[in-house]
């Protein structure tokens, strides 16, 4: 099965860019991300934007686990703790991965949303990217 990925300008470039559900159960999480696929991190995080945008209360935060911890992405430096039971749909497919979550932002311009290498693991997807061509797509045999 392919899925397909939108190549977008953003931040200064071509950007592979996948809309994913988010949904948790505790603590209670639903909604609908824009996020980039980035070979480079290996875990997902949940962008600052969106984490405010789905209006993620203290009282929720407290659910998360882990201690917190100090996170450098894209210039930004955040603390998050871990949402550990997450699940990203896209289409048909779940994907239940633990997702980082920011807790605090703390200097620079908080990144987006970031799919990472464990997303793509736990997907078992192959990832296609052709910039120049604006193609991407992720390919997977379930």
């Amino acid at each position: 099965m392919r899925i397909p990925v939108r190549v977008e300008f953003f931040a200064g470039g071509l950007r592979p860019m996948l809309t994913v559900c988010i949904k948790s159960e505790s603590p209670k999480i639903f909604g609908f991300v824009n996020s980039i696929i980035d070979t480079g991190s290996p875990t997902t995080i949940l962008g600052w934007g969106d984490v405010q945008r789905m209006r993620i209360s203290q009282l929720q935060m407290q659910k998360l686990i882990g201690a917190e911890r100090e996170v450098n992405l894209g210039g930004a430096n955040i603390k998050t703790r871990q949402l550990p039971e997450a699940e990203l749909k896209i289409g048909e497919k779940i994907i239940k991965i633990p997702v980082q979550v920011p807790v605090k932002s703390l200097s620079g311009t908080p990144p987006p949303t970031i799919l990472g290498i464990d997303f793509l693991i736990a997907g078992k997807f192959k990832f296609f990217f052709y910039p120049e061509k604006k193609e991407s797509y992720l390919e997977t045999e379930d």
